[in-house]
C-alpha cells in the first residue's frame, strides 16, 4: 500500500477551512501578495534610480551632425539621364547632414524626430545653343526613429536606433530653346520615403555632448516620368554636437 505525503503529515496540510481547496487558496494569496510587492517596486519612483540614470534623467535631447556618405551612383534613373546625353558634373557632393530631437520615453528607449540631408547631384550636357543644360536634386528626409540605448555611467552611452519617414526630393532642369531667350527651368517635387538604420556613441557631460554616428538610408527617390528611381541614400558617417535638457521634476 502506497503512502502520500498528506497521510504521512496530516497536520502539515490541516487547514482551518477544511476543504480540499485549502492549499490553492493559500498558494493564490501568496502569489498575490508576490505581485503586489513587484509591482510596487518596479512602479513607485525611487531617488537612486534617477541618480544613477543617464545624464541625471534629464528626458530631452538634441543632436546636430555633420559628416559624409557614399551610395551606388548607377541607376535606371541615371541611365536616363545619360541617354539624353546627361554626364554628372562635379558639383555632385556626398556632404552629409543630419538635425534630430530627442525624447526619452522610459530607461534604455527614446523617440526621435530626425531630419538627414543625403546630398545632392548635378549633371550638364551641351546644349548646341549656348550655356550647358544642366539637371541637378537634393534630397531631405523627415524621419521618426526610434532608440534603444545603453548607458556606461551617467555620461556614455551607446545605441541602435530605426526609423522611417517621407523623402522630399527637389529637381531643377536648366535648358536653352532658342538663341536668344535664357535658359528655361523647370522644377518639381519628388515624395517618396525612406527606411534608415543607425548605430552610435555619446559621451557628454550634464548638459552638452559629442557624438559619432554611422548607418545606411535606403530612399528610392527621386522618381522620372519612365518610374526610374535612384537610391539617395547609402551608407554615412556623422559626427557632432549634442545637448540634454529637462530633468523632471
Amino acid at each position: 500500500m502506497l503512502v502520500t505525503p498528506l497521510e504521512r503529515s496530516p497536520r502539515k496540510y490541516a487547514y482551518p477551512s477544511g476543504t480540499a481547496f485549502a492549499p490553492y487558496q493559500v498558494m493564490r494569496r501568496d502569489y498575490l501578495l508576490a505581485l503586489a510587492v513587484l509591482s510596487w517596486c518596479l512602479l513607485t519612483p525611487r531617488g537612486a534610480l534617477a541618480e544613477d540614470s543617464f545624464v541625471d534623467g534629464q528626458t530631452w535631447g538634441l543632436e546636430i551632425g555633420l559628416g559624409g556618405g557614399w551610395n551606388d551612383p548607377n541607376s535606371a534613373y541615371t541611365e536616363t539621364l545619360q541617354t539624353f546625353g546627361f554626364a554628372e558634373d562635379f558639383g555632385s557632393t556626398r556632404f552629409r547632414f543630419s538635425a534630430a530631437l530627442e525624447k526619452i520615453l522610459v530607461r534604455y528607449f527614446s523617440v526621435l524626430l530626425q531630419t538627414n540631408f543625403l546630398g545632392n547631384s548635378d549633371w550638364n550636357r551641351d546644349s548646341g545653343i549656348g550655356p550647358r543644360d544642366r539637371f541637378n536634386w537634393n534630397t531631405w528626409t523627415l524621419d521618426v526613429h526610434a532608440r534603444a540605448f545603453l548607458p556606461i555611467g551617467r555620461s556614455v552611452r551607446i545605441y541602435a536606433q530605426f526609423g522611417v519617414g517621407p523623402t522630399f526630393t527637389g529637381t531643377r532642369l536648366y535648358v536653352r530653346t532658342d538663341l536668344d531667350g535664357g535658359q528655361t527651368r523647370y522644377k518639381e517635387i519628388d515624395v517618396g520615403y525612406n527606411l534608415a538604420g543607425l548605430g552610435g556613441a555619446e559621451v557628454t557631460s550634464k548638459h552638452v555632448g559629442l557624438f559619432v554616428q554611422g548607418g545606411y538610408f535606403f530612399a528610392p527617390s527621386p522618381k522620372n516620368r519612365f518610374g526610374d528611381r535612384h537610391q539617395s541614400g547609402g551608407g554615412l558617417i556623422l559626427a557632432g554636437l549634442s545637448a540634454h535638457f529637462g530633468r523632471p521634476q
